[in-house]
C-alpha cells in the first residue's frame, strides 16, 4: 500500500467515527507502516522515520503529515495536538526500557553486572531510537506543566532512581569509588546518548561510521570499559 493509500485508509476510519486497526498497511515508502498497523501508529511511525532521517527531533505537524500522506488534522484527531503525539511516542518508545529496568534491579547480580546490562540497555534503546533524548529534553523543557510532569513522572525518575540504587549498591560493596550519584547520572547518560545525537551531522566527518550497527558495537564496548573504569576504587596515593 502506498503512503496516500495508507493516508486514505486513516481518512476513512476517521470518517466512519471508529479508530479501528486498518485492514492493510504494507511496510514499504515513507512512514513505515507495519502490517496491520493502527492509525495512531503510522503516524508514530512516520514521526520516527521523519526524526531518524533529519538527525533530529525538531519537525513540524506537517512535516509528519505528509510523511504518512495525511493531512495534519488528522494527527490532531488521534493526538489532539503536535505534543500529544510527540508525548505518546516517548511513552511507546520508553515502555520496553521501563519494564526492563524494574527487572534487572530486582537482579540477584551484583552492582557492577547491573551497570553492565544497564549501560548496554540505554544505548540499546538510542539505538533504535536516536532521537529519543532529544525528544526528551525538549518535552520536558517546553512542554505544558502536564506533559512535562508524566514524561518527568514515569521515565526520567525513574531511570535517576534506578542508577542511584545501582551506584550507591557499588560504592557500598566496595566496587565503585565514592561518587555523587547525580554526577555519576550525567556522565553514564552523556556517555550513551551523545554517539546517537550527533551521528548524523557528524556522520560526513566519520565516513559514516556512526551510523554503522558494527561501529555502535563498538562503541558500547568501549563506553562500558571507560564507564567502569571511571568509577573504580581509585589505588590507594602514597
Amino acid at each position: 500500500m502506498s503512503v496516500s493509500e495508507r493516508g486514505a485508509a486513516i481518512a476513512d476510519a476517521v470518517d466512519v467515527g471508529a479508530v479501528t486497526p486498518l485492514a492493510e498497511a504494507a511496510a514499504s515508502g515513507a512512514g513505515s507502516a507495519r502490517l496491520g498497523a493502527s492509525g495512531r501508529e503510522i503516524l508514530l511511525d512516520a514521526a520516527r522515520d521523519l526524526m531518524i532521517v533529519r538527525g533530529s527531533s525538531e519537525v513540524s505537524l506537517h512535516a509528519i503529515a505528509r510523511r504518512a500522506g495525511v493531512t495534519a488534522p488528522l494527527i490532531k484527531y488521534y493526538f489532539g495536538s503536535k505534543e500529544g503525539l510527540m508525548t505518546a511516542l516517548v511513552e511507546s518508545d520508553t515502555a520496553r526500557s521501563l519494564g526492563q529496568l524494574e527487572q534487572l534491579i530486582d537482579l540477584d547480580v551484583s552492582p557492577t553486572q547491573k551497570l553492565k546490562l544497564h549501560v548496554t540497555g540505554i544505548i540499546r534503546t538510542y539505538a533504535r531510537h536516536p532521537y529519543l533524548n532529544g525528544l526528551l529534553n525538549r518535552l520536558v523543557r517546553e512542554s505544558e506543566s502536564e506533559a512535562s510532569s508524566r514524561i518527568k513522572a514515569n521515565f526520567v525518575e525513574p531511570l535517576i532512581k534506578a542508577q542511584r540504587r545501582i551506584i550507591e549498591a557499588g560504592i557500598a560493596t566496595g566496587e565503585f569509588r565514592a561518587i555523587d550519584p547525580n554526577h555519576a547520572y550525567f556522565l553514564i547518560v552523556g556517555a550513551c546518548q551523545y554517539l546517537f545525537a550527533t551521528r548524523v551531522p557528524f556522520g560526513d566527518l566519520m565516513d559514516g561510521a556512526p551510523s554503522q550497527d558494527a561501529f555502535v558495537r563498538t562503541y558500547t564496548a568501549a563506553a562500558l570499559d571507560f564507564i567502569l573504569r571511571g568509577l573504580g576504587v581509585a589505588p590507594e596515593q602514597n
